[in-house]
């Protein structure tokens, strides 16, 4: 059986029907189907502290992981079998450089999103993972972020950025421009405390 130490990170592979879960302690991603954990649990890897992934549902590119390492300060490109692809970013401030990234996101584009949490910042890459813009830096503004962490995309391109501090949700348009916001710290209908994982599903419902 699993055996879970911190379990954080969680999608769905469309391409397998596997659900995916990474466990930060653990080191590790667990793999199960409809009646349990698969042999092929993802455990042998270069992880750190795995937390955010997120399945390729492209055909051609045969169900792809994306994994955020926040230890590692890297994302970690998969195949479907866990074997490691390619490294993208090093620790830093720069382009395509990480400090703690917690999320990732694909669009209906292909284009990869990575919330890189300590540098306040999403970075956006391009379907051959070259990088394109970083949205968003430290401060208390519209389009500013304190703790970026989860990261969602709707049908029309938009980018939903959940702020683990603002304990909001801002909505970013295709080329990074802040279209408006929502939620606030509270416990009633619509506020948030502490939250850190959003999902918007096919018919653009928003978890």
């Amino acid at each position: 059986q699993a055996q879970f130490a911190q379990p954080v990170g969680i999608t769905w592979d469309p391409v397998a029907h596997h659900l995916l879960v990474s466990d930060s302690v653990a080191g590790a991603i667990f793999v199960f189907d409809g009646q349990g954990p698969c042999p092929n649990t993802i455990s042998d890897g270069p992880y750190q502290r795995p937390v955010g992934l997120v399945v390729d549902p492209a055909p051609e590119n045969a169900g792809r992981i994306f994994v955020a390492d926040a230890g590692a300060h890297q994302v970690f490109v998969l195949a479907a079998d866990g074997r490691l692809l390619q490294r993208l970013g090093t620790r830093g401030t720069g382009p395509g450089q990480f400090n703690y990234p917690t999320n990732v996101a694909l669009d209906a584009r292909g284009l990869l999103y990575v919330s890189d949490s300590l540098n306040f910042r999403v970075q956006e890459f391009d379907q051959k993972l070259h990088f394109v813009r970083a949205i968003g830096h430290k401060g208390d503004m519209p389009g500013c972020f304190a703790e970026p962490k989860g990261i969602a995309t709707d049908s029309q391109g938009h980018v939903y950025v959940l702020d683990g501090q603002f304990e909001n949700v801002q909505i970013f348009d295709a080329d990074g421009n802040v279209l408006m916001d929502f939620g606030q710290e509270g416990n009633g209908p619509g506020e948030f405390w502490l939250p850190t994982g959003i999902f918007i599903d096919a018919h653009d419902r928003i978890w």
